[in-house]
Order: C-alpha cells, then structure tokens, then sequence
C-alpha cells in the first residue's frame, strides 16, 4: 500500500502547488466561470433543440475565452465539465480543449481552445516568439479540400475529440501528434492523426510527416469506417510507435465508399525516424 499511498501524496502536492499560483479573487471567479460553463455544458449535450445546442456551443467558447484571460488560469482544473477533453503537452507547453455538439443529421460540430502555459511563454516570449495566452479553433472539417495534404490553420480547423498528444522533435521543431475521434456522419465515424506545431508563435495544423510509402507524404492521416464498427489508433510508448488498424470495405464492390469500411483485424505501425512518422514494413506483431 506505500506506494499507492506515496503516488496519492504525491499527485495532490502536485495540484496543491499549481493551485497556489491562483490567488483568491482569481479563483473565485473561475468558480464563478466554472459554473456559468457547467450550465452551457449541459445544455449542449441534453437539449432536444439543435439551435440551443448549438448557441450554447458558441456562447461555451465565449464564456471558457474570458475565463481563460483570467490570470493563472491554465493551473484551473475545470474538472466539473464532464463533457470537455483536456489534454496537457507532454513538455508543458500548453493545454487543449476539445467538445464537440450533436447536429439533427447525426454529424458533430466540434470546438477547441489551446491554452499556452503562462511561465513557459515567458521564456519563448523573451526570444520575440510572440505567443498569446490561448488560441480558440473553429472547425471547418466539413469545407476543407485535400485535407490530407493540406495545412491548416487554427481558423481551419479538421475538429476532433482528442485523446491523446505526442511530442516528437526534429531540426529544432518541436511536433504534437494529436490523436482524435471524428462523429463525421449518420453512417461513419473518423479516427483521426494530426499534428501541431508552432511557427513564430502560431499554431499550425498540418505537416507532410505521415510517409505511408506512398507518392506523396500526408499532413494527416483520417480514417473513416462504419459507425458500427471501432478501429484502433495508438501510441505505445514502450515501443515508441504509433499503431493503427487498418479498414477495408466488406466486398470489393464497395471499394471507395467509406461507410462499407470495417476493421480486417490487422495493424501496421510507424516509427519517428529523419522528421516522419515513417510506416514499417510487415505487420505488427506482439
């Protein structure tokens, strides 16, 4: 039991600390935000009327915007807000919100906001790599053209519900891969694999690092399938490997329409290597 004990200890100095950094007046009106948000948050996912979901959706992102200008916000858990994914940068360097609302054609609209962290931006900001405290996303995966070999900015976002991020380095840049899930319609979902990084302090999504051995490398990698169906996209960080399961259609008829895409049971995997996310010869085996 120690180390289970230890590892508790451990974890709520952790909080305690960064909680510290918030002083009173901060906190309470985080508090205060928190629960403006928790009410935005319930009616975008249980109100039966599309265009209160989606107002509530907008209004979400205006009201997490101001509580985000609020000084030493990035250390506020908002851990009352079921329905948001937040993930922290494997160096610290930010965080990223993402949720999504249910349409009435069964699709999903997603909204985002990456939060940069403030004592990191205080060092970047020294070298005039001018960073903002936050960048709000606004999804237009359902206009983008060419979104595999495209990049994409934060007001051109492919939305995605992300689960997990990735920090790969090559010539000084620094990459996070981002993976997500995509409700892309009535009949298929999307697992998705993009990657952000930054350029004189803006966020970019989108880089020709995906080299599947094909003519050209992608800026992302979107799988599409059967909304009945789930496929695996991963990160094992034993082996330094990002592992993905591959689809294909039920008969070859159906070749080319997504919807008739189900898992085969086999994966292939990438590896970091030169700058790419370079996929491996044979199958991935255990």
């Amino acid at each position: 039991m120690k180390p289970i004990v230890f590892l508790t200890a451990f974890l709520l100095s952790v909080f305690f600390v960064k909680a510290q950094k918030i002083d009173s007046l901060s906190m309470d009106s985080l508090h205060d935000f928190e629960i403006r948000l928790s009410g935005l948050s319930y009616n975008m996912v249980r109100n039966f009327d599309e265009e209160v979901r989606i107002t509530s959706g907008r209004n979400f992102i205006r009201q997490m915007g101001r509580a985000l200008k609020v000084k030493n916000s990035y250390y506020y858990p908002f851990d009352s807000l079921k329905n948001l994914m937040i993930l922290y940068s494997p160096d610290g360097l930010f965080r990223i919100f993402t949720w999504n609302v249910a349409t009435n054609d069964e699709k999903f609209r997603y909204f985002g906001v990456i939060q940069m962290n403030p004592d990191k931006l205080k060092k970047l900001n020294k070298k005039q790599q001018l960073y903002e405290n936050f960048y709000p996303l606004i999804d237009r995966s359902d206009s983008l053209e060419s979104f595999l070999i495209r990049e994409t900015d934060a007001n051109h976002w492919f939305g995605a519900a992300y689960y997990k991020i990735i920090k790969t380095t090559f010539n000084k840049v620094d990459y996070y891969t981002l993976l997500g899930w995509d409700g892309a319609g009535p009949e298929t979902n999307r697992k998705v694999a993009d990657v952000l990084y930054f350029r004189s302090g803006i966020p970019v999504f989108g880089a020709p690092i995906f080299d599947l051995k094909r003519k050209t490398k992608y800026h992302r990698m979107v799988f599409e399938f059967n909304n009945q169906a789930t496929i695996g996209l991963r990160y094992d960080e034993k082996r330094k490997i990002l592992i993905y399961e591959n689809i294909v259609p039920d008969k070859p008829a159906n070749a080319g329409f997504v919807e008739h895409y189900y898992p085969d049971g086999s994966f292939d995997y990438l590896l970091w290597k030169n700058g790419n996310w370079e996929k491996q010869k044979g199958f991935l085996e255990n």
